[in-house]
């Protein structure tokens, strides 16, 4: 269509083509490229940007630039993606898009939480595909973790995509189906899921698939058949050739370790030599790096040691640059993404410190209990909503502790008091006002209720590897919601407590 006719089309129509690329996205990028570009010409001419439009043609030609290995660009297409936006079909595509992405620059923990966003929004707008889509990406997420949480999400992928007929959904999600249940050990589940994936690459002509089912049933047999492993692998490197558009490391690697195993190590640097040469005619910096390093190992193997170093200097020579290079992309990359995320984490960051400051503010700093500001304000206002009992403990004999083990034992033995607390009260509103005194609030307790649960707390403080303490504590009922005056008269009765021989408890 050229821009003469674009007058002429509307909206609706703009839409419909773009939605129709997006269903063969995979296999006709060029055409989605091109519907993409005219949509967004279309709305330009228009004077005013059509938003739906526009984002639908953002959404697919981010697509092809990620697809392409332009992952800035496909950021920078997805710049209005935020949470806040109405929940539509082709927000939940740009989600999808996204999650790709940022686990393509290695941020898989953003990653997972997108996809986990994109399957929600699916769900919410009721696209299945969409949904399936983003089952199969958080499994993959959990295969390049490592961890075996993987295969559901794979599994869940499988049935809906088999549901709706989308083969080349199937076929991916049986091949990284494969890979979770590699990690779980389960082997032979995984064998079938590869020849369900083959089958139906063979069936529907999907190059790619086969390419690496080949390569992942080939590696998969190595130590067990190594001549029909080396037969698959071959298979996948012919496979590549025809079909993929790069040059396939997961076929050389394992082959070449076999034709090592085997004592053919001649044969293998000649293999990993035209891997890394065609990798580095077309541009694939990252694989001809892998080629020089497994080259080093094979000369080294070999004897031929200049050589060996040779490939070593290479190798060691594109790690640096790819390092830089990566950093540099990445930066660039992620501050298009991060421009509002920056912005929230910034909030967040900023409402973290406020709450730390609250935190150290109300905090006793030793023992993390509550101090004696928090204990006057939110403690007061506390014991004034739901009157009750208040206590006031002090250790006893606590000096000796710290004149005979040390100030440090003392602290420790603080902490431990501030423990038992915690496990002990886990309800009571406790702060510790100074030295080795406490303070303990009972909200709608009586005072032999009070008793009771400091009965709790004396048998939970003997331990093996600190000084035994005892505490003696004064308690009295707080009516009036008065904490001040109900300290006073718990204080009295404490040293009451202390004057009749300690480690007891004194009521009024």
């Amino acid at each position: 269509m050229t821009l003469s006719d674009l007058s002429s089309t509307d909206a609706a129509h703009w839409l419909a083509q773009l939605d129709m690329v997006w269903q063969r996205r995979e296999r006709q990028r060029g055409a989605a490229a091109q519907v993409a570009q005219a949509a967004r010409a279309w709305s330009e001419q228009r004077g005013t940007l059509d938003p739906q439009v526009t984002r639908a043609a953002s959404v697919v030609w981010a697509y092809v630039a990620w697809r392409g290995g332009q992952l800035g660009e496909a950021q920078a297409a997805l710049h209005w993606v935020s949470a806040d936006l109405p929940p539509t079909l082709w927000h939940c595509r740009a989600l999808n898009v996204t999650v790709g992405v940022v686990g393509e620059l290695g941020e898989l923990a953003q990653a997972m939480a997108m996809a986990h966003a994109q399957l929600a929004l699916s769900r919410q707008v009721q696209d299945r595909e969409m949904e399936a889509c983003a089952l199969h990406d958080l499994g993959v997420l959990h295969n390049e973790r490592g961890n075996l949480r993987g295969a559901p999400s794979l599994q869940q992928a499988l049935r809906l995509f088999r549901a709706m007929q989308l083969v080349e959904g199937e076929a991916y999600a049986q091949l990284n189906l494969a890979t979770a249940l590699l990690l779980a050990g389960q082997v032979e589940a995984a064998r079938a899921e590869l020849q369900g994936a083959l089958t139906l690459a063979a069936r529907h002509g999907l190059g790619t698939v086969r390419t690496f089912a080949l390569a992942q049933q080939g590696a998969l047999e190595v130590p067990h058949d190594p001549g029909r492993a080396e037969v698959l692998l071959r298979a996948a490197l012919r496979e590549q050739q025809l079909n993929a558009d790069r040059p396939l490391w997961e076929a050389v690697e394992p082959l070449a370790r076999l034709l090592l195993a085997q004592q053919r190590p001649h044969e293998a640097c000649l293999l990993v030599a035209a891997f890394t040469q065609e990798a580095q005619a077309q541009g694939f910096e990252v694989l001809a790096m892998q080629g020089h390093g497994l080259l080093a190992e094979l000369h080294e193997h070999l004897g031929e040691l200049q050589q060996a170093l040779h490939h070593l200097r290479a190798h060691t020579a594109a790690f640096k640059q790819l390092r830089a290079e990566e950093h540099e992309r990445r930066v660039q990359a992620l501050e298009v993404t991060h421009r509002t995320a920056l912005l929230r984490l910034q909030a967040e960051a900023e409402e973290a410190r406020a709450e730390e400051l609250t935190r150290l503010l109300q905090m006793d700093e030793l023992t993390g209990l509550f101090n004696r500001r928090h204990l006057l304000t939110a403690g007061a206002e506390l014991i004034r909503r739901q009157p009750g009992a208040v206590a006031v403990a002090d250790l006893d004999h606590f000096k000796r502790v710290n004149d005979s083990f040390g100030h440090a034992v003392g602290d420790e033995v603080l902490r431990h008091i501030a423990g038992c607390l915690r496990a002990a009260l886990p309800s009571t509103f406790a702060a510790r006002t100074g030295g080795e005194e406490f303070v303990l609030l009972f909200p709608a307790h009586t005072v032999p209720l009070a008793c009771q649960e400091l009965g709790t707390l004396r048998a939970a403080l003997p331990t093996e590897h600190l000084p035994p303490v005892t505490f003696t504590a004064g308690v009295t009922l707080c009516p009036d919601g008065d904490l001040t005056a109900a300290m006073r008269r718990a204080d009295l009765l404490l040293y009451r407590g202390k004057a009749q021989g300690r480690n007891c408890v004194v009521v009024e």
